[in-house]
Parts: C-alpha cells; sequence; structure tokens
C-alpha cells in the first residue's frame, strides 16, 4: 500500500450526510484525478461526505495502490476477492452497503462531481421516495452531454428497498439498466439539469474507461443474459441477488 500524500488532515464528519460510490477495475490513472477532484473541495464540503470506492478485483493496479491525499479522511477503499468481468454491480452493491450515510451519489469512475453540484444535493429538499438524475458535461469543454443512465442520487433506504443491482448478472455486460427498470416502476425519476457531473474522456485520462476487457459479450453470454432476463421477469427464478462476492476493506 502507498503511503498518503502530505497534505493536512482534517477532523472527520461522525456523520456525512451523503456518500459517493464508485467502482474502479485498473483505472489507477483516472482515479488519480477523482482524488485530486475530491480533496480539492472545501473543508466543510469535505466534512459532509464519506468516499468509497469499490475495487472489481483489479489484478495489476489495484486501488489501494494509487496515492491518496491524506485531506480525505472520511474514506474506505473495499475490495471483491474473486476477478469476473463486469462485476460492477457487486461493487455498488457492496458500496451502498457500506455506506455510512442516508444519502447515496453513485456513479461511474469516469465522472467527476464538480463541488457546486455536492453544494446543491447539501441544500436541496430531498425525497426519499423518488431518484435524482443529473446534468452532464464533458470534462474536457463543458459541451452537454445525455444524462448517464448509470448515475444516481437516492436515499439509502430507497436502494434497498428496489432491492440493489441484481448480482446474477455477474459476467455480463450491460445489463445494470435492470436496476433502473425496476428504480423506475418503484419509484419516479426526478431530474436536476443544473446539478452537474463531468464525463472525462480517454483523450484525457486514457484509463477513464475500462481497457483490459472487452464490453462485447459472447454468444453464450448474450443468450444467457436474455433467458435469465425472461426467467426473473415471470417469476421462473430466484429474484435480485446481492451482496454475494466475497470482500475486504483494504482501506
Amino acid at each position: 500500500m502507498v503511503a498518503s500524500g502530505g497534505l493536512q488532515s482534517d477532523a472527520v464528519a461522525s456523520e456525512p450526510l451523503i456518500t459517493i460510490v464508485m467502482a474502479y477495475y485498473e483505472n489507477p490513472l483516472m482515479l488519480e484525478l477523482q482524488w485530486k477532484t475530491l480533496s480539492s473541495y472545501s473543508s466543510s464540503t469535505r466534512s459532509k461526505i464519506e468516499v468509497i470506492v469499490v475495487d472489481d478485483a483489479s489484478p495489476a493496479a489495484p486501488a489501494q495502490a494509487v496515492k491518496r491525499p491524506s485531506n480525505l479522511t472520511n474514506l474506505s477503499i473495499f475490495r471483491i476477492k474473486t476477478d469476473i468481468r463486469w462485476n460492477q454491480d457487486a461493487a455498488r452493491n457492496i458500496g451502498a452497503h457500506e455506506a455510512s450515510a442516508p444519502w447515496l451519489l453513485l456513479t461511474d469512475i469516469d465522472h467527476l462531481i464538480p463541488e457546486s453540484s455536492l453544494v446543491q444535493l447539501f441544500d436541496l429538499d430531498k425525497r426519499d421516495d423518488v431518484f435524482y438524475s443529473f446534468g452532464r458535461t464533458k470534462y474536457e469543454n463543458d459541451d452537454p452531454r445525455p444524462v448517464h443512465p448509470n448515475s444516481y442520487f437516492m436515499a439509502k433506504s430507497l436502494y434497498w428497498s428496489i432491492g440493489g443491482h441484481d448480482e446474477d448478472f455477474a459476467g455480463i455486460y450491460g445489463k445494470d439498466f435492470l436496476f433502473r427498470k425496476r428504480a423506475q416502476a418503484q419509484s419516479s425519476e426526478v431530474h436536476l439539469p443544473g446539478v452537474l457531473i463531468s464525463r472525462v474522456g480517454k483523450a484525457s485520462v486514457s484509463d477513464a474507461g475500462t481497457r483490459t476487457i472487452s464490453r462485447g459479450n459472447a454468444l453464450h453470454l448474450r443468450a444467457w443474459g436474455y433467458l435469465l432476463e425472461w426467467l426473473k421477469a415471470a417469476r421462473l427464478w430466484r429474484g435480485v441477488q446481492t451482496l454475494t462476492h466475497p470482500y475486504e476493506k483494504v482501506v
């Protein structure tokens, strides 16, 4: 484990308002940019957030080996013990389970959260029966981008009322939309166009997106994914499975 940097430490908030949850897989340069962004927040903002990164068993560049600024005191890194391709749904479940704040901000590792957006969320007249989505821009030039379907702000209680992400689909790329589908069936989406997140492209950070595993599913995985989705919808298969993969806290 690499030692933390030399920045001054701040007091840790005993009860953060928001837990930021991100899954990680072989993204050390992108995680460095995340640490730089998060550590640039004012001490007041940092005292109100918790940051949880869940490493999906990165074999070459584990998240805990990326140098961390010491002023991010309310920070945890967990690591899934078995490397299963596209198991980020389990990583999100772990982060949501371990979160100590009542509100979750879940996003991908290649999306930065401006401090101004967190301040707006602190002040928001929040409802715990709806989930929120954000406006989105490009990191490189601030051009607007479509809403990111995998970034949410919601009460932790709502996340688990929806049921979390279904880990039966581990290893099949692209099935995380099923969480959104269940969220929309149980709750409703409130779009916050003025609360922005910033998507980082590979032109800026080479490992902003996952590089070492393919997004294409083999034929048998595609077929099984569609069949499993149908079986679950028809209630011919077990319900949503969560927290099925062993993990450990490494930071």
